[in-house]
């Protein structure tokens, strides 16, 4: 972005223009008909209301989380991922057997906190702050497996998923994944079996 840049919005008296304060390197102001207005003052401000709310209410993980924690918490789990391990697929076929396999390895290891179905609501995954994501919801699905996998063999600070690659085979996180994508389709009798 150049030093000064003019934006139309939408009649000719509206001109805005973004200005890098020279003095306070860092710092941008917003001029609008002429008028400066500096970002730093309402930012500030936000953020000062914003702390005095969580020290009223403090940081239960029993509290829905607002708007705010829920975009940084999305935030840092997309930047979470290197961009190396969004490309990764699968190298598993999606086999009855392998997803099978999965579904065992997802019984005895997963579902404490996300649940036989992978929605998540369990004792723990609903004491977990953030909560534990649903697992079939479009959100999940639309990851890639790399970003499944890593989300398995590394875990998510400031979460509750642990790393699991000291404990778990590549393979058997790879399982997990294909197990994964089927749980949107998994019948009666393959969740009964689960509870089993």
């Amino acid at each position: 972005m150049t030093q000064s840049s003019a934006t139309q919005l939408g009649s000719e008296q509206a001109d805005a223009q973004f200005n890098t304060d020279r003095t306070h390197p860092g710092r941008w102001t917003i001029t609008f008909s002429n008028r400066p207005i500096n970002m730093f003052v309402p930012t500030t401000a936000a953020a000062a209301g914003y702390g005095l709310t969580l020290e009223r209410r403090g940081f239960s993980s029993l509290a829905t989380p607002s708007a705010i924690e829920e975009f940084a918490a999305t935030t840092a789990r997309k930047m979470a991922v290197p961009s190396a391990y969004r490309q990764l697929r699968n190298p598993i076929m999606p086999s009855t057997e392998n997803i099978r396999a999965g579904m065992e390895h997802f019984s005895d290891h997963c579902t404490t906190c996300h649940a036989n179905d992978g929605g998540g609501d369990t004792l723990f995954g609903k004491g977990l702050y953030p909560k534990p994501p649903d697992l079939r919801a479009v959100g999940t699905q639309n990851k890639t497996d790399g970003e499944l996998y890593y989300t398995i063999a590394i875990g998510v600070r400031l979460s509750g998923m642990p790393a699991f690659s000291e404990a778990h085979t590549a393979a058997q996180a790879w399982h997990l994944v294909s197990f994964i994508r089927h749980l949107p389709q998994i019948t009666d009798a393959a969740f009964n079996e689960m509870k089993g």
